[in-house]
C-alpha cells in the first residue's frame, strides 16, 4: 500500500496548495517509505533527490493504475444492474410524439442493425400504439415479407412515398409476386433496387415502369432503362453505366462500380460530362483498360478545369491500369471538389496523381488518400503541395507506409518546407510504418514556427508503433496543434 500512502499525501498537498506548488518542490516523503533507490549506488544532489521523486510519482502512478482498474470494475458492475432502469424511466419521460420520431430514425439504420416496425409494435400497449398511429414506421417492404405482411404495411403507411426492397430470385423465390402486389403503388415508391435481370423483366411485363416519386435508384447488373420514366430521380447506385440514360442532369448523386473492359471510357466521359447538377460523385475502377479508343480523348468540348464546383469526388483503383485512370482524369478535371477521396493499391501513386496531358489531378481544399501498399508518404506529400495551390488539408490512411525518415533522403528545401507548413490540417491514420524518431523530427518541423491559432493541426491517429508516452511529450511540446489517439 506504499503507493496509495504516497497518493494520498499527494493529493492532500494538491488539496491544500495546488497543482503547481504541489509539484514544484520535493514530495516530502522523508524516508518514510522503502522504494527501490535505495538499491542504487550514492548519488550527489540534486540528482538523489529527483531520482526519489521519479520514484514517488511511480508509486503515485501504480496506485492510479489500481484504483482506476477497481473503479471501472466497480462501474461496470453498476451500469449492468442500472443500464435497464435508466431505459425504462427514460423511455417513460418521453412524450409519444418524441418515441415515434425515434423510431423512426431506428428504421433508417441498416438492415442488420434494425428492429422492424412489426417487432417494435409488440413491445409494449404503448409502443404498439405509437408505432399504429406513425405511418412512416411502415414504409419499408421487402419481398420476403408475406403477402398479408406487405398489404398491412402498405394501408398503414397511408400516402406516404415506400422504400421497396428486393433480393432478387436468387436469394427469393417470391420476387414476381412480389411486384404483383405491389403494381399499383409503383407511383409511391422512392427508393428502389434492381438487383438482377429477371426483377427487370418482370417490372416490364408487369407493366411497372413509370416512378413519379423515386429519388433513389440502386442496381447491381447491366441493364437498360430507358423504358422507365423517373422524373424525380437523383441519386443513383450502379454497376456499370446506365444505357441511353435521360435523367444523368437530374442526378445529384451517383455512385458507380465500373469492371474491366466493359465501360468504354468514351462512354464513361460523356455520362459524367451529362451530369451537370453532380454534387457527389464516386467511382471505383476495377482493372479497368482502354480499348480501341485515341490517346488521349478530343477534349475540344470538355467543360474548363476547375469550373465545376462539387461536394465530394471518390476514386477507388483497383489494379495498376493507369491508361485508363489517366484518361478518367481528363474527363473529370473540370470538377473543384470540396472533398477529394482517392482510394489505390498500387505503390506507384505519384503516376495516378495525372491526368493524360500530365495535369496534376487532385485540386480541392481537402484531399483524403487510402492507399493499402507501401509507399513514400514525404514524397506523396510533397507531390500534393506542390500541384494544388489551394489544398488545406490532407489525410493518410497508409498501413504500409514508408517511415517518414524518407525526409532526411530528399532533403527537402525552405521553400517546399513552407508549402507543406501552409497546410491547415494533416492527419496520419492507421500509418503503422511510422517510427517515433522520424515522426518527432516531422512534427518539429511541421508545427515549429506557426503562431499557435488553433488553424495549424497535426493529427495522429492508431499508428502501431507510436507510443502513448512520446505522444504525451509531443503533446506537452505543441499544445492544442497536436491531436492523438491510440
Amino acid at each position: 500500500m506504499d503507493g496509495l500512502h504516497a497518493l494520498l499525501k499527494l493529493l492532500n498537498r494538491v488539496n491544500a496548495r495546488g497543482w503547481t506548488d504541489a509539484l514544484s518542490d520535493a514530495s516530502g516523503d522523508n524516508g518514510q517509505h522503502k522504494t527501490s533507490v535505495e538499491n542504487y549506488p550514492q548519488y550527489s544532489e540534486p540528482l538523489l533527490t529527483l531520482r526519489k521523486e521519479m520514484e514517488h510519482a511511480r508509486l503515485c502512478l501504480r496506485a492510479v493504475d489500481d484504483i482506476r482498474r477497481h473503479l471501472k470494475q466497480r462501474l461496470r458492475a453498476l451500469r449492468r444492474v442500472g443500464m435497464p432502469l435508466v431505459l425504462e424511466d427514460g423511455i417513460k419521460r418521453l412524450p409519444d410524439n418524441v418515441l415515434a420520431v425515434i423510431f423512426y430514425h431506428r428504421m433508417r439504420m441498416p438492415r442488420d442493425a434494425v428492429f422492424p416496425s412489426i417487432q417494435i409494435s409488440h413491445v409494449s400497449h404503448r409502443f404498439r400504439r405509437i408505432a399504429l398511429r406513425t405511418p412512416s414506421l411502415w414504409t419499408t417492404v421487402d419481398d420476403y415479407d408475406g403477402e398479408s405482411q406487405i398489404r398491412e404495411f402498405v394501408a398503414r403507411s397511408g400516402r406516404l412515398d415506400l422504400e421497396v426492397k428486393v433480393c432478387g430470385v436468387m436469394y427469393c423465390s417470391n420476387t414476381e409476386s412480389f411486384l404483383k402486389v405491389l403494381k399499383d403503388t409503383s407511383h409511391r415508391w422512392s427508393s428502389f433496387n434492381i438487383p438482377d435481370v429477371e426483377t427487370k423483366s418482370f417490372m416490364t411485363g408487369l407493366g411497372i415502369t413509370d416512378f413519379p416519386r423515386l429519388k433513389h435508384l440502386t442496381y447491381t447488373c447491366p441493364i437498360d432503362l430507358s423504358a422507365f420514366a423517373m422524373p424525380k430521380l437523383s441519386r443513383l447506385e450502379a454497376l456499370g453505366l446506365p444505357a441511353r440514360s435521360r435523367f444523368l442532369a437530374q442526378l445529384s448523386y451517383v455512385q458507380l462500380d465500373l469492371w474491366t473492359d466493359a465501360v468504354g471510357i468514351g462512354d464513361l466521359t460523356n455520362a459524367l460530362h451529362g451530369m451537370t447538377n453532380v454534387m457527389d460523385l464516386s467511382l471505383t475502377l476495377e482493372d479497368c483498360v482502354v480499348t480501341n479508343e485515341s490517346l488521349p480523348l478530343d477534349s475540344t468540348a470538355f467543360p474548363k478545369p476547375h469550373s465545376v464546383h462539387i461536394n465530394r469526388l471518390a476514386i477507388s483503383i483497383i489494379g495498376e491500369k493507369r491508361q485508363y485512370s489517366a484518361l478518367l482524369f481528363d474527363a473529370l478535371v473540370h470538377f473543384t471538389p470540396s472533398l477529394f477521396e482517392l482510394s489505390i493499391n498500387s505503390e506507384r501513386l505519384d503516376k495516378f496523381l495525372y491526368t493524360s496531358r500530365h495535369w496534376f489531378f487532385p485540386y480541392s481544399p481537402a484531399i483524403k488518400l487510402h492507399i493499402s501498399t507501401g509507399v513514400d508518404v514525404i514524397g506523396i506529400l510533397h507531390e500534393l503541395v506542390k500541384g494544388c495551390d489551394i489544398i488545406r488539408t490532407v489525410h493518410f490512411d497508409t498501413p504500409m507506409g514508408r517511415d517518414l525518415d524518407m525526409l532526411t533522403a530528399r532533403r527537402l528545401p525552405d521553400s517546399d518546407w513552407e508549402r507543406i507548413r501552409c497546410l491547415d490540417h494533416l492527419r496520419f491514420i492507421n500509418c503503422d510504418g511510422f517510427s517515433e524518431s522520424a515522426l518527432g523530427a516531422f512534427a518539429n518541423k511541421f508545427l515549429r514556427g506557426r503562431a499557435e491559432n488553433g488553424l495549424h493541426c497535426l493529427e495522429i491517429i492508431s499508428c502501431k508503433k507510436i507510443s502513448e508516452d512520446f505522444l504525451l511529450e509531443l503533446e506537452d511540446e505543441f499544445g492544442d496543434r497536436l491531436k492523438w489517439s491510440l
